[in-house]
């Protein structure tokens, strides 16, 4: 499979109560990213969104997504969001997303069978 990139995925979980995010670096995925403008009264909109192609070879096991929250970013990215308390989990995404452009994984498609050459993740992002 063509790979182009390095990305680092930010995994949403949510155990007893309290949030969590997980970092994934995955070394050779395919990113591609489509910009898109929209002309409105109050003027025009630019928003950009992303097709990632992740591997199944690229992983070290099968991962579970969690649409709406996770977060990728393209790039081996080492930060940490910090998860010890709601309040401190709310100020590390707003550091966070400041310093790096960030997209949301909005749908996820696991394209897990055929020959384990060609299996794959098909992550929509906004």
């Amino acid at each position: 499979m063509f790979t182009n990139a390095d990305a680092t995925i930010y995994l949403y979980s949510k155990v007893d109560g309290a949030e969590k995010y997980t970092r994934l670096p995955i070394e050779g995925v395919y990113w591609e990213e489509i910009s898109q403008s929209t002309l409105l009264r109050t003027g025009e909109k630019n928003s950009v969104s992303v097709l990632l192609v992740i591997p199944l070879e690229s992983l070290e096991s099968p991962v579970e997504f969690t649409q709406g929250k996770d977060i990728a970013v393209k790039g081996i990215i080492t930060d940490e969001i910090d998860s010890s308390s709601q309040k401190a989990l709310s100020n590390s995404l707003t550091v966070f997303k400041k310093a790096h452009k960030c997209f949301t994984v909005t749908s996820v498609d696991a394209k897990l069978y055929g020959s384990e050459a060609v299996q794959h993740y098909e992550l929509a992002c906004n």
